[in-house]
């Protein structure tokens, strides 16, 4: 991630008040069906942390100090995201906290907080227990903005990037009160997925030294050391997020030779590796599918343009390849199942984008929706890959998907005046009525039932 493209912002678009009224408010009577499985966290209108199950009779906030509530607002606005909601409350709270993040075994949240007073500022990482309903400070700085969060897979360590005004730190914590942190290394972009252990991690970097050398690697870490044990590649290198399977058999990363850029498997340990997709010229992004057999890949032709080209899958064995869509997309996740693939088309001239969700076997494909994204989901759009190996916006049961915006029931073709707050959405993709969960900016599913 960089963190210029964290702060950026686009051209303004935003609803006219016209096409309000078609919208699909959060609070709307929408009938209900059965409730899906699984739990959600979301960030609230109110940049606290909530937690509930999906039906969500009662949210219940992690990070709240007073019963006062504080609107989140932005600067800025990009294209097809919502406009925060204006209001003339001030904050109820100095701190604003983001980024919650389920552990792997879905006892407990970690979160960032921002803290903004007179005097100073702090940031800080914290985690709750869900089954005592306690928080924990696990790290806290005066100057460095906690940028993204991922639990190691022992679901006994968490990871973070600082933002520094040169570039970016992972730093690895255990999750305990008062435990000393290890910074594991820097660079800018800084991209990476844990092994099994929180002792081997796959890195993509730009070194922050005078060399400014960007590479693919293994680093292995020990109590007392860290050293890198193998460079899979050197050089410029169009893609984001190095990932192991989910079944921990193999790692898959892009290798660029002679301006020729290929997705390249290899066993988990980076030994016997073998191209299986040649990829066109651009900026490119994979996700493993969560039975480890298959990679859904795409391409953006234009530089800093995060629209890519359709989607396809390959076959790992096979290195054979078809299409999932040739819609121009903005991000895509995978369902627990490996049976669907939700993704987030970016229909041309429209200030909106879409949900549609296809089959991976049959390639049938359904639309389930326009919205308009809030700057927080659309970060995490942004950056989707990367967040494939932290977070999931899919039920357990692979029956629905959770997003956070405004949702729309026709297509309008001006972006103009103020929408409604945002919410977070329950899709069931069987076509059924989606469900609002509360007013939301951000929000994610449990990876556990």
């Amino acid at each position: 991630m960089t963190t210029s493209s964290m702060r950026s912002a686009r051209a303004c678009l935003q609803i006219s008040t016209a096409a309000a009224a078609i919208l699909m408010l959060a609070l709307g009577s929408i009938a209900q069906g059965a409730p899906t499985p699984g739990a959600i966290t979301f960030v609230g209108t109110d940049s606290n942390i909530y937690y509930c199950d999906t039906k969500c009779a009662e949210p219940k906030c992690i990070t709240c100090k007073a019963a006062a509530i504080h609107v989140r607002r932005e600067d800025t606005i990009m294209p097809v995201v919502l406009a925060d909601t204006v209001s003339e409350q001030g904050p109820a709270s100095d701190s604003v906290y983001g980024w919650p993040t389920f552990s792997p075994d879905g006892k407990r949240i970690a979160y960032s907080a921002e803290t903004h007073k007179q005097s100073e500022d702090s940031f800080a990482v914290w985690v709750y227990d869900l089954a005592r309903s306690q928080a924990m400070p696990i790290f806290e700085s005066r100057s460095e903005r906690i940028v993204y969060l991922v639990w190691t897979p022992d679901a006994e360590h968490l990871s973070f990037l600082l933002g520094e005004p040169h570039g970016l730190s992972l730093v690895l914590a255990q999750v305990k009160e008062s435990t000393p942190v290890r910074i594991v290394t820097t660079g800018m972009p800084l991209y990476f997925d844990w092994g099994a252990r929180p002792d081997e991690v796959a890195l993509h970097t730009l070194a922050l030294d005078s060399d400014r050398t960007e590479r693919v690697s293994l680093m292995s870490l020990t109590p007392t050391s860290q050293n890198v044990v193998k460079v899979l590649s050197s050089g410029r290198t169009p893609f984001k997020t190095p990932a192991w399977s989910p079944d921990g058999k193999h790692l898959a990363y892009v290798e660029n030779y002679h301006a020729e850029s290929n997705i390249v498997v290899a066993d988990a340990d980076a030994s016997h590796p073998r191209s299986v997709v040649s990829l066109p010229v651009g900026e490119n992004s994979f996700v493993w599918a969560p039975d480890s057999a298959h990679l859904a890949y795409t391409t953006a032709i234009t530089p800093q343009d995060p629209t890519f080209n359709g989607i396809k899958l390959v076959d790992i064995a096979t290195a054979n390849s078809k299409w999932l869509t040739k819609d121009d997309v903005a991000a895509f996740f995978f369902a627990p199942d490996s049976r669907h693939v939700a993704f987030i088309g970016v229909p041309a001239e429209k200030p909106y984008y879409t949900w549609s969700v296809v089959d991976v076997r049959t390639g049938a494909e359904k639309s389930l929706g326009n919205f308009l994204a809030t700057p927080d989901e659309s970060t995490a759009y942004r950056y989707f890959d990367q967040l494939a190996v932290s977070h999931t916006i899919w039920s357990p049961d692979s029956s629905s998907f959770i997003y956070a915006g405004v949702r729309l029931e026709g297509s309008p073709e001006k972006a103009l005046g103020y929408a409604p707050p945002p919410s977070a959405w329950i899709v069931p993709i069987d076509g059924s009525a989606p469900h609002a969960v509360s007013n939301a900016v951000l929000a994610f599913f449990s990876p556990v039932k």
